[in-house]
Formats: structure tokens, sequence, C-alpha cells
């Protein structure tokens, strides 16, 4: 096996292409291969010194598949228990019907033995010693950098880690171990013996493997461009559908103002406003345009507050709290576009405050158009008089006071982003 001590131009040329292969494969919705998974998933089982199961359970979302593999350990524990009744037990309070029928048939007879740690060290930690150590360590790092992290936001970062989250709230207060998962899809790009990361030595710089690695490294490739998420267990395997879409906006990341951002086939999904997550009540709230800007400004999760102020009436809001724009200033952009700023005044009303609780003394907003996104922000500032004062006051630090002369001075989209 060849040491790569250095990339050539054309091999650091591909870095782009690489990484948007990748993102596609990582983010790919629609039919899964459920054929290629049942080609390749043998094969990793195989190199793990494990016996292939015999009952493959196909499953159509994450949720389902976490409580359906992890209810083995509840049944178990209650050996003299029916299946039913142990599936029952395990999940019935933590779910709805529709999902708990869902778990119970895809559980059926099968009972649970841990394999995933042995899976997952023979195609994907023996895989990464040996690339590791056939690269140098500056090659690694670039590869690392241009190719692996890239995909790793853009996939694992973005999407496996909001389904992971939701999975995890759901499923943890049942005490069940659901986190025995390899992450297929979204596992493209995931630490260094990910498939991106492997794949550029192997078919851009042409790295020779020996045999056994090589077909590891393969094996797991295939399985991840295949399927979503799959728990191996030793007397089945279930695995997870594709998604049925995900949705981002601009930056990448989760988002959809018109239904869930990310959705699998038996319709479980995630509501998610600009990367940051809703449940549908509220989502479906704020998404209506409707919802009074009083109780936009009462959410708890100031993430969830902010992107909800997107969708409230700003004009509303401020004739309803007879607040006054106090400072406007405008400038233009590296494009020549306009950015505008303003600065509203909220007073302190005595007798509204008592009756609607939004403040208790004159308070200050400063509200601002994204040069970027060109979608406005809004925030609480320091009683400041003019715009400057106040955009000036935000950008600075301890270490870097900014005057609001300077900061007249900035272009948006130069030096103000």
């Amino acid at each position: 096996m060849d040491r790569i001590e250095k990339l050539t131009p054309e091999q650091e040329a591909m870095f782009p292409v690489w990484r948007d292969k990748w993102i596609d494969i990582g983010l790919k919705t629609g039919e899964t291969d459920w054929e290629t998974f049942g080609v390749y998933m043998p094969i990793c089982y195989q190199k793990a010194g494990l016996e292939f199961p015999k009952k493959v359970i196909r499953v159509s979302s994450p949720i389902v598949g976490a409580f359906a593999s992890s209810i083995a350990n509840k049944i178990l524990k209650n050996k003299g228990k029916s299946v039913h009744d142990a599936v029952h037990g395990a999940v019935h309070d933590a779910v709805g019907g529709a999902v708990g029928g869902a778990v119970h048939d895809a559980v059926g007879g099968a009972v649970h033995g841990a394999v995933h740690d042995a899976v997952h060290d023979a195609v994907h930690g023996a895989v990464h010693d040996t690339v590791h150590d056939a690269v140098h360590g500056a090659v690694h790092d670039a590869v690392g950098g241009a190719v692996h992290d890239a995909v790793h936001d853009a996939v694992h970062g973005a999407v496996h880690d909001a389904v992971h989250d939701a999975v995890h709230g759901a499923v943890h207060d049942a005490k069940l171990e659901w986190h025995f998962w390899l992450g297929g899809q979204f596992w493209v790009g995931g630490w260094w013996g990910s498939p991106a990361y492997v794949s550029f030595f192997t078919d851009v710089c042409k790295l020779k493997l020996n045999v056994d690695i090589q077909e590891r490294a393969t094996a797991y490739r295939k399985v991840c461009e295949s399927v979503n998420y799959i728990w191996c267990n030793s007397e089945f395997v279930m695995v997870c559908a594709r998604p049925t879409k995900i949705l981002r906006n601009a930056q990448g990341r989760l988002h959809s103002d018109t239904g869930k951002a990310i959705e699998y086939p038996d319709g479980w999904g995630l509501y998610f406003l600009n990367g940051v997550r809703f449940d549908e009540k509220l989502f479906k709230e704020v998404t209506s345009k409707k919802m009074p800007f009083k109780d936009i400004l009462a959410i708890k999760d100031v993430d969830q507050r902010r992107q909800a102020m997107k969708y409230g009436s700003w004009s509303d809001f401020t004739e309803s709290q007879n607040a006054t724009k106090i400072d406007e200033f405008t400038k233009l952009d590296i494009n020549g576009e306009p950015v505008s700023y303003e600065l509203w005044e909220f007073p302190f009303d005595e007798k509204k405050n008592r009756e609607e609780r939004l403040f208790t003394k004159t308070v200050h907003f400063a509200r601002y158009l994204c040069p970027s996104t060109r979608e406005w922000h809004t925030k609480g500032v320091p009683a400041l008089k003019t715009v400057a004062e106040v955009m000036a006051w935000g950008m600075s630090t301890n270490e870097r006071i900014v005057s609001p002369e300077n900061w007249k001075l900035l272009v948006p989209l130069q030096n103000e982003s």
C-alpha cells in the first residue's frame, strides 16, 4: 500500500466536486435502495465476524426504528410475558397509538442482541485506521477540512443532529437504548472513516488498500449510499427508509414555512424555521402570520421568538403599543442595494402593561434589514438616541470599541454582515 505524502493540484481541484457529490448523497430523498443494502449489509456483518440475521425489518421513520429496536431490552427483561405485552408496556405511554402499532409490527418476534459496536468497528474503525496511516498529516488535514468538514456540517450537523435530538427527546423518558444506530446517508461525512473522506483517497487519489480493507470500505460506503438509519442486532437488522423530503434555506439549515422541513414515508417529521425547531402547534400559529405580537414576545425560547418575530405584523404591534420610530438610517451595501435601520421606543403605559403584562418600563428595539438574507431582524437595545449609537454598541467588544461615526462608514456585505 503506497503512502500519500502530497496532493497534486488536480486532486485539490476535486475538493468542491467531491464535497458537493457527497452532500447530495447525504441529503438524498425519495426511493430507498433496499436491494443495494441487502447485498452489502451482510458483508459488514461478515467483516465483524458475525452471522447475518435472517430477518431484515424495514421501518418508515427513525422514531419507529428507535423504539422498535430498543424494545428488545424490554423483551429480554420480561421473558415470561408475550412479545405483545412487552412492546405494549415499553411504548404505550411514550408514543401514540399509531407509532406504538408500527413499533409492535416492526419488532415482531425478534430478540435483541447488541452488535452495533462490532459492526461499527469492523466497517468504520478499521477503514479509518488504515487510511489514516496511509496519508501524511498535512494531506489528512487538507482533505478533512475541504471535504469531511463541509459534508459533515451540511448533512450530519444540519440534518442528523436535528433528527437525533428529536428521537432522543421522544425515547429518552422510556429508558430505551435507542442510540445504537448507524447513520446511513446522514453519516457519509461523519468522522474520519466516512465514505466522503475515504473515497476521496481511493477514487480521486487512487490509494490502493489491501483487499480486506477495501471490501470493508466498499460495503460501508454502499450501505450509507442506499438507506437511512440502521440498527444492527444479532437476530435482526432494522433499517429505515430515506426521508421523502428535506427542505433547507440558502444557508443550508432545515427550513419550511409551509409544512415539515424533513419528513419520512409514514408522515413523521420535524418543523423548522431557519434551523430552529418548533412543535406543530406553535409552528402553525407562527406561520399563520396572525399570531399577536404580544404572544410572540412571550415565547420563552429566544431562537423561536426571533424566528416568530419575522412572521408577526410589526406595524400592528407598534400601533397597539403606541411605539414611536425615533430614528432611521439607510446605507448602501457593496452591490448598491439599500439596507435600512430603525430605532423604536415603546413607552411604558401603566394601564396597558397592567392589562397585557408586556413591559415593566420603557424599552427600545432596533430593527434592521439583514444585507445577506434581506430579512428584517429585531432585537432589544439600550435606551440610546440614534441608530448609529445602537448599531455601534452592538458591534463593540471589550477589546474593540466601534464609534457611531465609524459604524456609519462600514459597508454592508463588505465589512459589516
